[in-house]
């Protein structure tokens, strides 16, 4: 059986009290990584114990196998809605860990690739109607798609939807107001909080200089239209820099190449392999058996490189993937963070992550400048089901070089990372710029960097004095939700303080000598620290 971590728990309990007060369908959002598949597992469990009939509805056939392992996991009995050699695949599979099978043709628990359901609809028995239906990779759920018809189909029965990306291309949201089905939005933690507590890994970002014209490549419905990205990106140059780049930056390191076509992926696998470098392509249309012999020897550490299209993207849960190398751009921010995700997960041996982006993912580089498009993967986001919001212009006075608060990107070792004086990985130190000149009744003030600092630490200061969501949104101009995290934070850094002094009290010394630390550096700790600290000298939570 798994043991949930406390923001799984959190997020059961929210899900659990949404249904309570009447919500038919909320929404978890858990950054890839962050186990949403063991969420939505346990609650399938819970409610199956209960006598429910539960329906988890998937897109593709690798996250069919992934759901009815980890279902097996749990011990819950399911059966699987898709071709027979899926269903064999999964018995065998768990034959092999676990001694014996979960998938039982008579469980209440249905594990089914949408397509596969909805050709079976017609077919399905009474006393198999839904009571709860599970949508992973929810950001397909809206009305006319197919996982919409199956919800449509079941209206008395509630909803769960997961996703790590609650945003579409065609920017519709996935709410009930925008016509979608969603009708609350559960916030897990972000991609940084995750990276703090060590159940994401840390990562490095590196974009070279890559000459990349896509000039004649047209826009489909969002993003770019594959046939001619192909064309721009499909090229030798931009190949061979994939490959010299990964021989330098993590040689050995198991990597994926997110490719554009099939035919891509065939040519970067073979410029690695010309290079030394044991690589693969991994392509839907596969022997399943094949694909999953070629997945075990990439775990294994027997391939290097993987190249794919598309197929390591959504929900493909691979922990050994250390470097992630971005040859497919994209207009899709939930693409990119799908991709860049697969190597973020932990795995035994990775102490962090890397991700290489040839085609401006990340950002691109201008004349000198770095003009970030998407940003670093664990950049705050916020989300809503309302969908995409046109972008405000910039106004005509606003003379703020682009992303010159989001990222930046050094011009020697190529590391994207936030704002610094120097690079966090080689130690270049980069040019002052132009400073910022203020005209106040005729009277010019130069507004240096030690006045910038000043006015960021008042600002903190004055913020630390709003006590409450209400405070934080009038006075400080925060969304709820970043003004509910805040207050979140204090609170759960707040007990995590008690909780040492109390042991200090008990102990009968002082911070000092029985923590180690100062008073004064205990009350400035962050939560990690205090969590390490606390670890250190065994405070039970």
């Amino acid at each position: 059986m798994i043991e949930l971590r406390p923001y799984q728990e959190a997020a059961v309990n929210r899900i659990r009290a949404a249904y309570s007060t009447g919500r038919r369908a909320p929404l978890l959002v858990l950054p890839t990584g962050g186990g949403k598949t063991v969420t939505f597992s346990y609650i399938t469990q819970s409610a199956s114990q209960k006598g429910k009939c539960v329906w988890l509805i998937v897109h593709r056939a690798e996250l069919v196998k992934q759901i009815a392992n980890t279902l097996a996991r749990f011990e819950c009995q399911h059966q699987i809605m898709a071709p027979a050699s899926i269903v064999r695949q999964c018995q065998a599979e768990q034959f092999r860990t676990y001694g014996r099978s979960f998938v039982h043709h008579g469980a209440r628990v249905l594990v089914g690739s949408v397509q596969t359901v909805i050709k079976r609809l017609d077919t399905i028995p009474a006393d198999m109607r839904p009571d709860l239906i599970v949508v992973d990779e929810a950001h397909h759920l809206t009305g006319g798609t197919m996982w919409g018809q199956v919800v449509d189909r079941f209206t008395d029965a509630k909803v769960l939807a997961v996703t790590a990306t609650p945003c579409r291309l065609d920017g519709k949201g996935l709410g009930v107001t925008a016509g979608g089905f969603c009708d609350e939005l559960i916030m897990g933690p972000t991609m940084s909080e995750l990276i703090e507590i060590g159940a994401l890994s840390p990562y490095e970002v590196f974009c070279p200089p890559t000459v990349l014209d896509l000039t004649g490549v047209r826009t489909r419905a969002g993003d770019y239209a594959k046939e001619q990205l192909a064309g721009a990106v499909d090229r030798p140059t931009i190949t061979g820099d994939a490959v010299q780049h990964y021989q330098r930056l993590s040689p050995g390191k198991r990597a994926v190449a997110f490719c554009v076509s099939v035919e891509h992926a065939k040519h970067v696998a073979a410029e690695f392999s010309r290079h030394g470098v044991i690589s693969e392509f991994l392509d839907g249309t596969m022997d399943p058996t094949e694909r999953d012999r070629i997945l075990k020897r990439f775990e294994a550490g027997d391939i290097q490189v993987l190249t794919s299209c598309d197929i390591i993207s959504e929900g493909f849960d691979v922990p050994a993937i250390e470097v992630a190398i971005l040859l497919r751009p994209t207009q899709s921010l939930s693409l990119f963070l799908q991709q860049v995700g697969r190597a973020l997960r932990p795995f035994p041996g990775k102490a962090k992550a890397l991700i290489i982006d040839h085609v401006g993912n990340v950002g691109r580089w201008d004349g000198g400048e770095f003009r970030p498009t998407h940003g670093l993967p664990d950049e705050e986001r916020e989300w809503s089901l309302d969908g995409a919001k046109a972008r405000k212009k910039k106004a005509a006075n606003d003379n703020e070089p682009p992303g010159v608060d989001r990222v930046a990107s050094c011009p020697k070792c190529y590391t994207v990372h936030l704002p610094a004086p120097e690079c966090p990985s080689c130690g270049h130190i980069y040019p002052e710029r132009a400073r910022v000149v203020q005209q106040t009744d005729g009277e010019l003030r130069e507004v240096t960097s030690e006045h910038m600092e000043q006015l960021r630490r008042a600002r903190r200061i004055a913020q630390g004095k709003l006590q409450t969501v209400d405070e934080l949104m009038h006075t400080a101009g925060m969304s709820r939700f970043r003004a509910q995290k805040v207050i979140e934070a204090r609170d759960a850094k707040t007990r995590q303080r008690q909780y040492l002094l109390d042991h200090v009290q008990a102990q009968g010394g002082s911070v000092h000598q029985v923590l180690g630390v100062t008073f004064h550096d205990l009350m400035r700790m962050k939560p990690k620290e205090l969590a390490d600290l606390q670890a250190r000298i065994k405070v039970p939570a």
